[in-house]
């Protein structure tokens, strides 16, 4: 019987004693520390499942630099299927495990009449490897395999295997295991979970202890013996009155007790170990174990970046090898042929994501009439009306100039040129002329200093009773809920007013009907919202200045005269602070109505074409300065996630200080 043949059948293990013997943590080897340590168990299992499900495809380079997906050379039937008993994400999940748990995997390609592509893919099972023979330090001769304890031994050719091995500093030939780092977390672990185990097995199932009072008669050695046999055989695990209540005489008690673990920090031992493992594997610990402190947006970007920073090498790692070694062996150019793993397939589990990349990518819709039917299993429409992408009025394809927006003053109509032709056969049959409409959401001075002058007021009435209370040394001196619902109340108001009046503006400009009603619940949420977030802020910035004056008062010769007293905080806040909140909560209101009005001409059934414009004001951030003009439809986020400037769902990074604008563009079609 040959090594192919041993291979596809079940092998009988031993354990290693070569020169590559893998780590061991307590006489565990590398295998049984994965077999029985569930948090690097949990560690590798995710980093090879992440690494498995990712399609590896194999691409062709054409001569004008385009590449071209290849499904019928060796390598791509070869990787679609790497033997006749694995499917390609059971084969490399099995080599991402093999590569983690010992820092190396050798794969041996063997020719095969069984397979489509003629070869066959195996991993050489690590405890079957005997030794390895180099003829340099950095190039391997040949691999010596025992595939039964004490049977006939092979030696495969290196020419015939692809090794994946961790670096070892100081000894190229050789491998590292990434267990070696955490010999000391998991030895740890393993005496932790020792010890737990003899605790609970010595505490006995009750949890409790039997008294007997001192002043009666004492039990000799044979009767206390008697006694304990007759109350474990009854009540113990098994026994004939186990879980039931015992009766107990001469005055016996019984009292209860909870092991703790407090003293032995087991809780925070655990977490260590999850970290340290987690760490040496380059893992985001929240990724496998979720916390209560983690966000949906936090989780979103930890699983983004599981690709780019975490798996990233390894993945890198695999396709060069596959690219440099397994190519070359199947007799490919690896100069016309690659392979890659496809990332996007990541993007597919949530398609309103992939979708809005892919358009901010092309700049315009990319999908068919026809084929987007055809996701939902839908026949094509007739006379190949949806056999074109449509194309948007306001985008141009190659030297073609887009729609003219020839109108920049507030509220301001203007006829464009009749259009011929729009770049859609379809839409060229029926569009005669288009105009647009731009409508600038702006504010007047009199609504921001409005805005400002109660925010300041709030701010005066704060000063004059809390002041006095931090200066008695009074614990409790800030009244959130007082001062919220104050401010709240007093800017509703306001900014309902603002929003009534931009709303209105909008919607005579569009042709529908603005209705405030729809309105009311959110203002008054906002309102709610600003006002804690304001307060909230003031409430920050005196604790600031109360705790460096308690730190200055410890020295031995305090100068408490240098620093920030909280009058100090308000009368910033009084001044310069309640101008730039009152502008700031203003332009938002008159910007977030505007929106609302084109959204609420889209529920009227308007008969137009409804979008919003991102436009930059004074300098801008960056990343706002690049969307300066980017145009999307009035129900769609920009490109960074904002529904509109200053929106608070991307953050305060992102939202705080923006001064830029939001236009709305309504394109009228004549039909």
């Amino acid at each position: 019987m040959g090594l192919f043949d041993i291979l596809r059948k079940p092998p009988i293990y031993y354990v290693r004693v070569g020169p590559d013997a893998p780590t061991q943590v307590l006489n565990y080897t590398a295998l049984e520390l994965y077999q029985t340590q569930s948090n690097l168990q949990a560690v590798v299992n995710y980093r090879a499942e992440s690494i498995g499900q990712l399609p590896l495809k194999v691409y062709r380079r054409m001569p004008d630099g385009a590449r071209q997906r290849d499904r019928t050379s060796v390598a791509a039937r070869l990787i679609w299927q790497p033997n006749v008993v694995q499917t390609a994400f059971e084969f490399w999940k099995a080599v991402a495990v093999e590569y983690d748990v010992f820092g190396a995997v050798y794969v041996w390609v063997v020719d095969s009449a069984d397979s489509r592509s003629g070869k066959e893919m195996y991993i050489i099972p690590s405890r079957w490897i005997i030794s390895t023979e180099w003829d340099t330090v950095y190039h391997l001769s040949k691999i010596r395999v025992c595939a039964n304890n004490g049977g006939m031994a092979f030696d495969l050719p290196a020419s015939e295997v692809i090794p994946f091995r961790a670096y070892s500093p100081g000894n190229p030939s050789g491998y590292l295991s990434p267990l070696t780092a955490l010999r000391g977390v998991l030895q740890e672990q393993i005496e932790a979970g020792r010890y737990r185990q003899e605790l609970w097995h010595s505490s006995g199932r009750l949890n409790a202890q039997i008294i007997r009072p001192k002043d009666v008669k004492p039990w000799d050695d044979q009767t206390r013996r008697n006694w304990i046999t007759a109350f474990r055989e009854s009540w113990g695990s098994g026994g004939s009155k186990a879980g039931s209540i015992p009766l107990l005489e001469d005055g016996m008690e019984i009292k209860t007790f909870n092991p703790s673990f407090k003293e032995q920090q087991w809780a925070e031992s655990v977490q260590l170990s999850r970290e340290d493992v987690a760490a040496a594997y380059r893992i985001n610990p929240a990724l496998i174990w979720h916390t209560g402190t983690q966000t949906y947006a936090s989780a979103k970007d930890n699983a983004r970046a599981l690709y780019a920073e975490c798996l990233g090498p390894t993945i890198q790692m695999l396709q060069q090898r596959v690219n440099a070694f397994l190519f070359p062996m199947l007799g490919m150019d690896p100069d016309a042929y690659y392979c890659e793993f496809d990332f996007s397939e990541k993007l597919r589990g949530s398609f309103e994501e992939r979708a809005n990349i892919i358009q901010h990518a092309v700049g315009g819709p990319w999908m068919t009439i026809d084929e987007a039917r055809a996701l939902d299993n839908m026949p094509p429409l007739p006379d190949g009306i949806g056999a074109q992408i449509i194309r948007p009025l306001n985008v141009s394809y190659g030297t073609e100039q887009a729609v003219p927006d020839s109108g920049t003053d507030e509220n301001a109509a203007h006829e464009a040129e009749p259009k011929e032709r729009s770049g859609n056969p379809v839409l060229d049959r029926l569009v005669k002329s288009t105009r647009t409409v731009r409508i600038k959401a702006s504010v007047t001075e009199q609504e921001s200093e409005s805005l400002s002058q109660v925010i300041a007021r709030n701010f005066e009435r704060q000063k004059r009773s809390v002041v006095p209370k931090i200066t008695s040394g009074a614990e409790s001196w800030w009244n959130g809920d007082r001062w919220d619902k104050e401010l709240a109340e007093d800017m509703l108001p306001l900014i309902t007013e603002i929003s009534n009046r931009a709303g209105s503006n909008a919607a005579g400009s569009i042709g529908s009907r603005y209705v405030p009603e729809k309105t009311a619940a959110y203002l008054e949420t906002v309102s709610a919202g600003r006002a804690h977030a304001i307060n909230e802020k003031t409430r920050q910035d005196l604790e600031v200045v109360l705790e460096a004056i308690a730190t200055e008062a410890q020295n031995q010769e305090p100068d408490l005269a240098k620093l920030e007293q909280p009058g100090d905080v308000f009368d910033k806040r009084i001044g310069a602070g309640a101008v730039m909140l009152g502008a700031s909560l203003a332009t938002w209101t008159a910007g977030w109505s505007t929106l609302e009005a084109g959204r609420q001409a889209k529920e009227q059934d308007v008969r137009k074409i409804v979008e919003k414009e991102w436009v930059t004001g004074a300098n801008p951030r960056a990343s706002h300065a690049a969307m300066n003009g980017q145009r999307v439809p009035i129900d769609s986020r920009f490109s960074n996630g904002a529904d509109w400037p200053g929106d608070d769902s991307i953050g305060p990074a992102e939202s705080c200080g923006c001064n830029c604008r939001t236009d709305v563009i309504i394109t009228e079609v004549e039909i």
